[in-house]
């Protein structure tokens, strides 16, 4: 091939490019932009992060302030996407707001991603409609709310709330209470609680709770349609109501059961009785053994 042969080929898809970047709109940057505040505590910090349409993740250390920071791809700041930072003492609020309206034209890639350095103490709420939810490390109260997406824990402890409209629950080494519901996935839950309660509507419930754990309160353990699998220590107090619409009970602990007695459904007590512990699953198996 000639050389002025080559620079005509060159010079045809070079106007193809630009015919189809007026066609469907300027191509996003190959690399996502940036947002970023940091924000000085003298006590304990309360952290709000509202978003519409979002990842979050949550990193604390030793540390004396709240680094926020948003990455987006797809979407111009101040015409598309608003961000909003703002102290009220040692309260902190970070509101993430997207229109889809302005990226009607725009095909290529579009996502947002908040990341929090923080102290470890705090109180801190997280919602977002659409995105995963990750944090480790925390002491306080910690409230989770994704309309579509995973919540990831590790490390919190404190009085726990998680919520996902369809995503799976994961939660390591929490200490406290929780309180986790989601309507469509699974549940992977290990630690030491005072408080538990589990739902889902669909998907099974893997949950230890370690030595040290006692029912406060009644425990909650449900599913509409899954197994469930509880390990609960030796040594805990309860009365135990357990039921599968559709599959069987298995007794890894020693219950003195109370009333009739079937693979099913049972009631009794262990290590004589105390507050109750409620497990249920419309479809599956339930297995309670202990640590």
């Amino acid at each position: 091939m000639t050389l002025p042969t080559c620079r005509s080929l060159l010079t045809r898809f070079t106007l193809l490019a630009a015919m189809a970047v007026l066609v469907h709109g300027f191509a996003p940057r190959a690399n996502g932009e940036e947002w970023s505040k940091t924000f000085a505590i003298s006590g304990r910090p309360q952290l709000h992060v509202s978003a519409d349409d979002a990842s979050l993740r949550v990193v604390t250390s030793e540390t004396k302030q709240i680094e926020m920071r948003v990455e987006y791809t797809g979407y111009k700041l101040d015409r598309d996407l608003r961000v909003d930072g703002r102290q009220d003492g040692d309260r902190v609020e970070l509101i993430v707001r997207s229109n889809t309206h302005f990226n009607l034209f725009n095909h290529g890639p579009r996502s947002i991603h908040v990341e929090i350095h923080m102290p470890k103490n705090a109180d801190v709420q997280l919602q977002t409609g659409d995105g995963s939810v990750e944090a480790s490390s925390l002491a306080g109260k910690v409230e989770v709310m994704t309309g579509d997406g995973h919540i990831s824990l590790n490390g919190i402890q404190g009085d726990i709330h998680l919520k996902t409209g369809d995503g799976h629950i994961e939660g390591r080494d929490l200490d406290g209470s929780l309180d986790a519901s989601t309507g469509d996935g699974s549940m992977n839950i290990s630690g030491r609680f005072d408080s538990l309660n589990l739902k889902t509507g669909d998907g099974s419930i893997n949950a230890q709770a370690r030595a040290g754990s006692k029912i406060v309160s009644g425990w909650t353990v449900h599913t509409g349609d899954g197994s469930i699998d509880l390990v609960v220590p030796s040594d805990l107090q309860a009365n135990i109501d357990a039921k599968t619409n559709d599959g069987h009970i298995s007794l890894g602990i020693p219950v003195t059961v109370e009333g009739s007695f079937n693979t099913s459904q049972i009631r009794g007590k262990m290590n004589g009785g105390g507050n109750t512990l409620s497990i249920q699953t419309g479809d599956g198996a339930i297995r309670l053994s202990k640590s």
